[in-house]
């Protein structure tokens, strides 16, 4: 087996308390998602689609 075989084949990480499905970041180890901790987190990239307050 191919090692990009073996890491697609892997199932996608969740947050251990309540069950959704965590972005994967390369550095990152935690396995509690940012609401279930009580944390903000602000992305790097922008969101795309329609903005909140349209001009």
């Amino acid at each position: 087996m191919r090692t990009t075989e073996f890491y697609d084949t892997l199932p996608s990480k969740c947050c251990d308390t309540c069950g959704e499905p965590l972005e994967e970041m390369a550095d990152c180890y935690t396995s509690t998602c940012t609401q279930c901790k009580g944390q903000t987190f602000y992305p790097l990239s922008p969101i795309s689609g329609p903005t909140a307050h349209p001009e």
